[in-house]
């Protein structure tokens, strides 16, 4: 995926008044409703985002993975590490889950909820739940991490800093090059990063992530997602957009994927959600080298609204709930969201 820059104005207003339209498959009909004031919704990832900082790091790219609601829908508990939505928001930390919590005292998933902030090398990793420091502290002093007292009963631990690598590193064996450079551990929150620049560019500024207009209008649009991502791709628009899974209960069965994507009129979101189902019908996956229509069904649109001009964007998968996270990540969903011309350089074979 290509990714261009946010936009330098942003309103730091909140969410504004909803214009709601629906279009369903087979269906021409639409309604419209307004309303002056709309709560924001209290789902996991508006909360874990009302905890970091509206920065450049953090807008332009965010995955979220509510690692709880995983275990807890997935039954017994807990997730089966084949779970396909298990490891969202964490990814690094998640690949080497096995012997990681042996070696660091942090278990990945333990966590309640989970972002990765930025691109790389510049990434921050954030996981909330409930942690114990003195376990973690005893652990990451052992692997020669220095500890340094932060305000509020947070601890720094840090091993190296600025991005600096070194190979004969336990951490290096697990694949984790530079994600553990610096992590601030609180009985709460597990902030780490390769450098404490980083950290301090996602936890330092004036008003918190979910604030920001689009990424939080998008944010609200997504809903009750097991795993998200925000960013953006220039192939697509110049505005952010979100893609998600739905999983009422845990189930592959039931899954939802859902699009969000920011316009920059109502005749845009109007024209973009009239034409989602049709888009879902005659498009091709390049990645897939099938039909669209193979890989998701029931396609729906609603035209959300607000100052972003926000469209939802609906569907049930075929199989496996990550066709939208599969294609955003070869850069093929720009055809279906939008009409876009496909990317040559992808390839019309499965992968």
């Amino acid at each position: 995926m290509k990714a261009g820059r946010s936009r330098a104005a942003r309103c730091a207003s909140g969410a504004c008044a909803l214009l709601s339209v629906v279009v369903m498959s087979g269906c021409g009909n639409s309604d419209t409703a307004g309303d002056d004031h709309v709560e924001r919704p209290h789902t996991p990832l508006i909360t874990a985002l009302s905890q970091v900082k509206d920065t450049h790091l953090t807008q332009d790219w965010i995955e979220f993975g509510d690692v709880a609601g995983v275990r807890a829908r997935s039954g017994a508990g807990s997730a089966s590490p084949r779970d396909p939505l298990l490891g969202y928001g964490e990814q690094k930390l998640a690949d080497a889950a096995a012997l990681l919590p042996g070696l660091t005292g942090i278990d990945p998933f333990a966590a309640r909820t989970a972002l990765t902030l930025g691109y790389p090398p510049d990434q921050v990793g954030v996981l909330y739940g409930s942690f114990n420091t003195t376990e973690i502290g005893a652990k990451l002093r052992k692997l020669g991490y220095k500890e340094h007292a932060l305000a509020g009963g947070e601890t720094s631990w840090i091993i190296r800093d600025h991005h600096q690598i070194d190979q004969k590193d336990p951490l290096a064996q697990l694949g984790i090059l530079t994600a553990l450079n610096v992590v601030r551990v609180s009985s709460k929150r597990i902030v780490h990063a390769g450098a404490t620049a980083d950290i301090d560019k996602t936890l330092s500024g004036a008003r918190s992530l979910s604030d920001n207009e689009e990424v939080g209008g998008i944010a609200d649009c997504l809903g009750q997602v097991e795993a998200a991502q925000i960013g953006f791709d220039v192939n697509i628009s110049d505005t952010p957009l979100g893609v998600g899974v739905l999983r009422p209960s845990g189930s592959d069965a039931d899954a939802t994927e859902v699009a969000c994507v920011t316009t920059e009129s109502e005749g845009a979101a109007q024209a973009l959600a009239s034409g989602w189902p049709g888009r879902v019908k005659s498009t091709m996956s390049a990645r897939a080298g099938e039909p669209w229509s193979k890989l998701l069904t029931r396609p729906r649109a609603e035209v959300v609204g607000g100052a972003s001009h926000v469209v939802r964007l609906t569907a049930r998968p075929t199989g496996s709930p990550r066709v939208l996270f599969d294609e955003w990540a070869v850069g093929d969903l720009g055809p279906v969201l939008t009409g876009a011309k496909p990317d040559p350089r992808l390839s019309a074979k499965p992968r």
